[in-house]
């Protein structure tokens, strides 16, 4: 789940704070099972658990390095709480895939962003006739 903000460090936070309500219980969901659901889990839901899921050799080596010194990190007494309940998208620094950097200082290497949100912005024209032709009012 992504929360249409299609980014799922953003979600960690309400996962834990989800379980907790619903057991009545602050211990349910620990931070640690909430970064195992996103890692392992994840590999586990499509089964891909020996090609992704953990950093281990002969593994697909994906990581995201986050900026533990901005204002909303401080301070990191748990690396897996603050993960869970302090980082967001933006805490994103750099992005590896396969090995491969694909984001460094925030700053996409691989693709051009500002065509891309060019095409996202005329897309929305289509998206826009479409729902006022539909007879739908657009706010």
């Amino acid at each position: 789940m992504s929360g249409n903000t299609l980014s799922t460090i953003d979600e960690f936070n309400q996962v834990a704070k989800v379980h907790k309500l619903v057991n009545k219980d602050r211990a349910a969901m620990p931070p640690i099972k909430v970064i195992d659901m996103a890692t392992m889990g994840a590999a586990r839901a499509l089964h891909m658990e020996d090609k992704i899921g953990s950093l281990e050799s002969g593994k697909l080596a994906d990581i995201i390095v986050i900026d533990t010194k901005a204002p909303n990190m401080v301070p990191v007494y748990n690396p897996y709480s603050a993960l869970v309940y302090s980082a967001n998208s933006a805490n994103v620094k750099h992005t590896i895939v396969d090995g491969k950097i694909i984001m460094k200082d925030r700053h996409m290497l691989t693709v051009d962003e500002d065509k891309i949100r060019e095409e996202a912005l005329a897309f929305t024209d289509v998206v826009r006739k479409t729902v006022v032709d539909a007879g739908e009012v657009v706010q």
